[in-house]
């Protein structure tokens, strides 16, 4: 019986330690600055498939990036939105290095827009 017990807790910490660190990549940190939802604003953010959203990475740099880094409105992050295949919508945080040229830290953010 003992035996038992211990496989099954063997077990499930394994399927929580491999589920959290598949969602481990979609964590939101402090350091995440939204940017003024406000429908007046003249900011335009990049919005990238979702394929290409899961793939950005620390240190991708302006110069390898299929996007503009839009961080003018935000000290700390630049933005980019992304949709998943289950139709949820993230906002992408992406923490710059001082010259603003290449990505230190991600932050995600699930967002609900009012339709």
């Amino acid at each position: 019986m003992n035996r038992l017990l211990i496989l099954f807790l063997i077990i499930s910490f394994i399927i929580t330690s491999c589920s959290i660190n598949q969602n481990s990549k979609f964590e939101h940190k402090e350091w995440h600055t939204s940017p003024n939802r406000s429908p007046l604003s003249s900011t335009l953010y990049p919005y990238l498939d979702w394929e290409d959203a899961i793939e950005l990475k620390v240190g991708l740099t302006k110069e390898d990036a299929s996007f503009s880094f839009q961080s003018y409105h935000h000290p700390v992050n630049a933005i980019v939105y992304t949709k998943s295949p289950e139709n949820e919508k993230y906002e992408i945080a992406l923490r710059l290095s001082f010259d603003d040229n290449e990505v230190i830290d991600i932050s995600f953010l699930k967002i609900e827009f009012e339709d």
